[in-house]
């Protein structure tokens, strides 16, 4: 069954606990067919997007409010999961949010032993600059967070870009040595398996254009168990990389999507990585749930979410 986290507005969302505190009657959410999904009963979720807004109807309501109804919908949601859902998560959203950041992704890969390119983030005109130089000019630009809805691709940090005190004010930007070479690497690690391809691209970023050379490879066993050690570090299930592989065979750290897509490399290549996600699933339904993962979960949820999950 599917959750439409934009359509939770439909009906059939729930929690509640008795006048004691106790757990009242099993929170639901709707599924996509009109069903009640029950919180409870459920063995296993992939926990994949919460990006958009709820599809409600026609309503005049002005933008503080329309954020405070947003809100209200995915606070909810979560704290019906975090509270009474016992299973396993694909991947626990308290660590999903962490390893979205940019700066622990970077961190992460240089404990697993991998390398990383030299990496600033700032929005101080002085530091970038000085980083630019030292790095003779050879520096692209990426966001630290982005957005969803438009996501901006990684560009070279232009003398123009590098002269312009107002633009590189406005907010921090992650300023990264040029990784050179043409191959970039998109690998898949879904719990013990990873799945590779290689995308030939002279764009910073291959996304633009998928009419290149796109094909599976084999990554040497070192590599990919240092990947796992990245998923181990950040406390994933599964992650979506991407590399770059330098002439010598050496691969280069650029980022991991915790919920990257990947069926499109399916329809481009015949690879059928929807069943070799389906059985990865289906491996985590067979394993048994952490111990006391619930009340981890609660004790982060009294804590307070991470900044921008509600």
């Amino acid at each position: 069954m599917v959750v439409e986290t934009s359509r939770l507005c439909r009906g059939g969302l729930a929690w509640s606990n008795a006048g004691d505190g106790s757990p009242g009657s099993p929170p639901t959410m709707p599924g996509n067919l009109g069903e009640l999904v029950d919180v409870p009963g459920l063995d296993l979720v992939w926990f994949r997007r919460t990006n958009y807004p709820q599809e409600l109807p026609a309503n005049d309501l002005d933008p503080i409010q329309l954020e405070i109804v947003n809100n209200e919908y995915k606070a909810t949601m979560f704290g019906a999961l975090a509270t009474s859902f016992g299973g396993r998560w694909v991947n626990d959203p308290f660590a999903g949010f962490g390893a979205e950041n940019k700066l622990l992704q970077l961190d992460a890969a240089r404990r697993a032993g991998l390398r990383v390119p030299r990496t600033l983030v700032s929005h101080d005109p002085e530091q970038v600059r000085a980083f630019c130089e030292s790095l003779h000019g050879e520096v692209v630009v990426k966001t630290v967070k982005g957005s969803a809805r438009r996501p901006l691709y990684t560009v070279r940090a232009s003398a123009e870009l590098v002269a312009s005190e107002e633009a590189i004010r406005l907010a921090p930007a992650m300023y990264q040595e040029l990784v050179p070479g043409p191959t970039h690497i998109r690998a898949h690690c879904f719990g013990d398996r990873t799945y590779a391809f290689s995308i030939e691209s002279d764009a910073l970023d291959w996304r633009g254009d998928l009419n290149v050379p796109i094909a599976p490879v084999d990554i040497d066993d070192d590599t990919a168990a240092r990947l796992r050690t990245v998923l181990d570090i950040l406390g994933l299930r599964m992650g979506v990389f991407d590399l770059k592989r330098l002439g010598t065979g050496e691969y280069v750290w650029l980022e991991v999507n915790p919920q990257g897509q990947f069926l499109f490399l399916e329809g481009l290549t015949g690879v059928r990585l929807s069943v070799a996600f389906t059985d990865f699933l289906m491996a985590e339904l067979a394993a048994p749930a952490p111990p006391a993962r619930r009340a981890a979960q609660v004790t982060k949820m009294q804590n307070g979410w991470p900044a921008g999950s509600a």
